[in-house]
């Protein structure tokens, strides 16, 4: 039995039902159908794949085994494909002939828009949807193939991707334009790591939530300052509640310059200079190494990439 040919998206919707509900009896509910009818579903499933998907406890709440799970993340993929399609077709119709779903971490969306627009004016036929969410929702979106392709500061393990360089990602400490820390450090290159310590040590950083690039960044940079000595932290949700922190007074941040080109310029906010500051990385753009790329998409990519020292933000 070729159980590929006999499995629908009508299974698969019934089983991510199932899982979203947390019994039959809910998800029948949800998709208006009888219990029967999605018993029926269920074991068709299962009879064709010659596995068992749920395990029933006695309260009637299931428990999706391993295959089930392959299962589910194949109904994303294709519920994200079916989306795709639709929202091309809606294109299509209104005389546009590409489409392309960009995915960015929130620290680049300082310059994406400016990506877009340039990159629109060349191609005016062309569609490009800008999603942007913290690094782990936006390689999630990869992943599940709800964006084409991606711009972050740190290509992922998992999924395997092919990550290429759009530019420089410097990192800098920031701080109110008079802020006395200023004249603290004024002659860092004389200063030994002891004496930086005492004068960082009395300061507040502000930072973003557990696992962000930049908060291991600037993590390890205090490590090599304070031998692994803490330093007073408080954590906000965005970088543009870090910004404003720091406008504030509340303390100071290690940031992306990209997200403080603005008030840098206008000087309402001010990089400290510290030996090995800035901290440079790499923006990278980055796509699914098993994902054939559709010809939109691969004609945006090399746009990018042939106009990258253009288009990405300057130092």
């Amino acid at each position: 039995m070729d159980w590929k040919k006999l499995i629908s998206i009508k299974h698969l919707r019934t089983l991510n039902a199932i899982s979203e509900a947390g019994s039959l009896a809910n998800a029948a509910n949800l998709l208006n159908l009888s219990p029967p009818a999605i018993t029926i579903q269920l074991n068709q499933l299962e009879e064709y794949l010659n596995v068992k998907i749920l395990e029933r406890g006695p309260n009637g709440f299931i428990k999706i085994s391993n295959v089930g799970y392959e299962l589910l993340k194949l109904h994303k993929q294709i519920d994200n494909q079916i989306s795709r399609s639709f929202q091309r077709i809606e294109q299509l119709k209104i005389g546009k002939t590409g489409y392309v779903k960009l995915g960015a971490v929130t620290t680049a969306q300082y310059f994406c828009p400016w990506i877009i627009a340039k990159a629109q004016n060349e191609f005016p036929d062309l569609l490009i949807d800008l999603v942007i969410g913290n690094r782990n929702e936006i390689i999630k979106s990869l992943r599940e193939g709800n964006v084409d392709l991606a711009i972050t500061g740190r290509p992922p393990i998992v999924p395997k991707v092919k990550a290429e360089i759009l530019g420089d990602n410097p990192h800098i400490i920031i701080t109110k334009k008079d802020h006395k820390i200023l004249d603290s450090l004024k002659n860092y290159k004389t200063l030994k790591n002891e004496q930086i310590y005492k004068i960082l040590s009395k300061e507040t950083f502000l930072v973003r939530e557990e696992g962000s690039g930049t908060r291991i960044l600037l993590e390890r940079f205090l490590d090599t300052i304070g031998k692994g000595r803490q330093y007073d932290k408080k954590e906000f949700s965005s970088n543009e509640a870090i910004k404003q922190g720091v406008l504030a007074g509340l303390g100071i941040a290690m940031i992306s310059a990209s997200t403080a080109l603005n008030e840098l310029n206008e000087g309402n906010i001010k990089a400290i200079n510290l030996a090995n500051l800035p901290i440079i990385r790499q923006w990278f753009l980055i796509n699914l190494q098993e994902t054939n790329l559709d010809p939109d998409v691969l004609m945006f990519k090399k746009f990018l990439l042939e106009n990258k020292i253009e288009l990405m933000p300057k130092k």
